[in-house]
Parts: C-alpha cells; sequence; structure tokens
C-alpha cells in the first residue's frame, strides 16, 4: 500500500516565489496545494475534517482576512492552537531577504513554527529543509540543487536587463525628490523606558 503524501497548503502574494516554492516542495513528494490569497482560511479549515487538514501551512505574513483589516496569519494561528490541530503554519515574507528578530518572535508568539524569508538560490536548500524537517520528512536534495541552478541562471540574467533598464532610465529621465518619500515612510520603534520592550503588528515583543 503506498504511502499517503503530506499535505502542504500555501498562500502567497508574489506570483514568482509562489511558483518557486511549489516546484521545489513538489520535488519532496508532498501534495502541494496552492489557494488563491482572497480565501478566508479559517472558514476553509473549519470545513475540513480533521484528518483533511494540511500538515503543513505556508503563507505569507502580510495577507489580511477577506472581511476585514485582521492578519490572516493571527487569525489562522489562533483557530489551529485553540483546536489543538497538528497543522504546522511556516509565515513567509516575500518583501525580505532576512528576517529580523522582532519579526521571528512576533512570528512565534502568535504560533507559528517558523518564518522564513524569500527564496534564492544560496538559501533555497535551507529554507526547504527546514521546512521539511517541521513535518518529519527527509530532504531530497539533488533535484534541489537543479533547482537552485536554473534559478540563479535567470536571476543574473534578470539582474542584467534591470541594471541596463536603471542605467538608461537614469540617463534619459531627471531624478526625483524622494526626501518627503523618506520622512513619510520612517517610522520609530515604540520603546519602553528601559529600551528592551518594542512593539510589532499591535503585539508587545522583548529584545
Amino acid at each position: 500500500m503506498a504511502e499517503t503524501k503530506k499535505a502542504v497548503l500555501m498562500m502567497h502574494t508574489d506570483q514568482a516565489q509562489g511558483e518557486l516554492w511549489k516546484t521545489a516542495l513538489a520535488t519532496q513528494q508532498l501534495d502541494v496545494i496552492w489557494e488563491n490569497i482572497s480565501l478566508d482560511l479559517v472558514q476553509y479549515l473549519e470545513k475540513c475534517d480533521r484528518h483533511e487538514l494540511p500538515d503543513l501551512l505556508i503563507m505569507d505574513m502580510a495577507i489580511k482576512s477577506p472581511s476585514s483589516e485582521t492578519l490572516q496569519s493571527s487569525s489562522v494561528c489562533q483557530w489551529l492552537i485553540k483546536q489543538k490541530a497538528p497543522t504546522k503554519v511556516v509565515l513567509f515574507n516575500p518583501r525580505q531577504e532576512k528576517i529580523k528578530d522582532i519579526e521571528h518572535s512576533w512570528a512565534i508568539r502568535r504560533g507559528a513554527s517558523d518564518v522564513l524569508p524569500r527564496l534564492s538560490p544560496e538559501n533555497l536548500m535551507a529554507e526547504v529543509a527546514r521546512v521539511t524537517a517541521l513535518i518529519d520528512c527527509s530532504l531530497i536534495s539533488q533535484p534541489l540543487e537543479k533547482i537552485a541552478r536554473n534559478f540563479g541562471a535567470n536571476a543574473d540574467g534578470k539582474q542584467v536587463r534591470e541594471s541596463q533598464l536603471i542605467t538608461t532610465l537614469d540617463i534619459n529621465e531627471p531624478k526625483a525628490n524622494s526626501k518627503s518619500e523618506t520622512k513619510n515612510n520612517s517610522k520609530p520603534n515604540q520603546k519602553s523606558d528601559g529600551g528592551e520592550v518594542v512593539m510589532y503588528r499591535g503585539v508587545r515583543i522583548r529584545r
């Protein structure tokens, strides 16, 4: 009798990163389901029988509920804890190449098992290994090495094209004044008097 594949449910805002995760996880003999970010994930999970729940959930930490401004990652983690479900949650930030300590602390406080940065040729093997280890699956490294090589070649080509485009824009167009944008986008951390506690997404986190 064939062994049942473990299931991974994904939700991504970055299409390219989603495709990369799907391709990488499929090489690990996992059943990968990629849902649209408009899905209310808690309602989806509530309709599943316990044995139908995914073994692993990978989702962009910035995805909001379709009906409110609540982060779905928070709602899902709280629901899984309340149900005492075995599903592991890994949050994902495709906008960063390295996860900050405060982000990691926030995710763990919410109930996630881990939080990962965007995939790159350099970290693909390690990040997939972290994910498979959470659901007790042995890493199959050979196909991942091939994906990383191909991804690296494509990324190098893209960087060259982007560099050429930026050079062209610099020559043909005047530079915009970004002083006001920098001022508007900068937000100081909220700290306690002792400087040891900070606020992140509404949660007090001690460094």
